[in-house]
């Protein structure tokens, strides 16, 4: 299982798929006047319905995308007639399209604080009554410019060697390091994720949902109080290999590497007891030359069989609550998706509000700056 490859640094795409992008990324016949698509029904387009369209999706890359290309996308060309092609997302490349009015990429998976800074000027409003979201958890839609994509989670990973008898089950536990001894990982990214600060603050006791800008300076110094016993990871690879390898005996860590961990046969287990939900966002990328089609491509990604297969392959979380997914014990111990309701939603109002401070606090801890 592999994590989103954040916004500035997208995986990019090689070889022929890179070359059949370039020879096909402009010059869009416009859209049938008398296209029908119908009342939206989540997971269905009526058959042939975007016959001669063409749509690039730009995702992270890798098994991720490819999984979501074998297990949605390509049916959806089958289905609906439409050609499906896939690019790499780098937000830097979305807004030179934009400035330039010439945007190649019909649908986008992102950050939800990406599209909630950027709503109505990098991305378009999603149009409610073209999607049917009738089967997603309720909280996941986080702005107007957004439906769910995947689901993942911030969780604690423990080795269970070490504290099997006696394991973490909350945030303050992570930061016990009386109770609980050992080094432990510590995302330090170069971009940062509410999800960063508001685990720290939830071991402080603050209430999440009252949140103040002293919070973020709060919750960096909660990350320094572990001194000695902290170590950092700055990519999901780094968290799953200290993990792996009992550099570190607890991380704060995506849930997607901590199953990489224990599907390579580390003895390495979650804590959902406090946990925060971490869900990319699906949007269209303002000037998208069809965004009817990108409206109808979005809500059949969303059906429960369409997700389910996704799981499959590339072990994400999916977001359609009637989605079932034949996993193994090890994946299913790991899925976000079946723990949602124990999980918390970010403060996405505070971090959008307060974003440039965090991201200048948080700059300034991981540069030493």
């Amino acid at each position: 299982m592999t994590t989103l490859s954040r916004i500035t640094s997208a995986v990019a795409l090689t070889g022929a798929a890179a070359l059949l992008l370039a020879a096909c990324s402009g010059g869009e016949a416009a859209p049938p006047p008398d296209r029908d698509l119908g009342t939206p029904r989540v997971g269905e387009i009526a058959p042939g319905a975007l016959e001669g369209t063409t749509l690039t999706y730009a995702g992270p890359g890798g098994i991720f995308q490819e999984g979501q290309d074998e297990a949605i996308w390509q049916p959806f060309a089958e289905a609906s007639g439409a050609r499906m092609q896939m690019d790499a997302f780098d937000s830097g490349k979305l807004k030179a399209m934009a400035d330039s009015g010439n945007v190649s990429w019909d649908i986008v998976d992102t950050s939800q604080v990406d599209t909630a800074r950027n709503c109505g000027t990098l991305y378009e409003k999603i149009d409610r009554s073209k999607i049917d979201t009738s089967e997603l958890h309720e909280g996941t839609i986080t702005d107007d410019c957004m439906i769910p994509n995947v689901m993942y989670g911030f969780v604690i990973a423990y080795n269970t060697e070490v504290f099997g008898d006696d394991p973490p089950r909350s945030a303050a536990d992570f930061f016990d390091t009386v109770r609980f001894p050992g080094k432990r990982t510590v995302p330090q990214t170069t971009y940062v994720d509410p999800q960063n600060l508001e685990f720290a603050l939830m071991a402080e006791g603050v209430d999440l949902d009252r949140l103040q800008p002293e919070h973020i300076d709060q919750a960096i110094e909660k990350y320094q109080s572990l001194g000695d016993d902290m170590i950092a990871w700055s990519t999901g690879a780094q968290a799953q290999q200290q993990l792996e390898s009992g550099e570190a005996v607890m991380g704060f860590v995506w849930s997607g590497r901590g199953y990489g961990a224990a599907e390579a046969g580390a003895p390495i287990a979650p804590v959902w007891d406090e946990w925060l939900v971490a869900i990319d966002s699906t949007a269209i990328p303002k000037g998208a030359k069809d965004p009817e089609a990108s409206h109808a491509a979005i809500n059949y990604f969303l059906g429960a069989d369409q997700q389910a297969g996704m799981t499959e392959l590339n072990s994400m979380s999916p977001v359609n609550v009637h989605a079932e997914p034949q996993v193994d014990e090890t994946l299913s111990d790991w899925l976000a998706s079946t723990r949602f309701e124990t999980g918390r939603v970010p403060n996405f109002d505070f971090w959008v509000e307060n974003y440039d401070a965090m991201a200048s606090a948080w700059a300034a801890w991981v540069t030493g700056a």
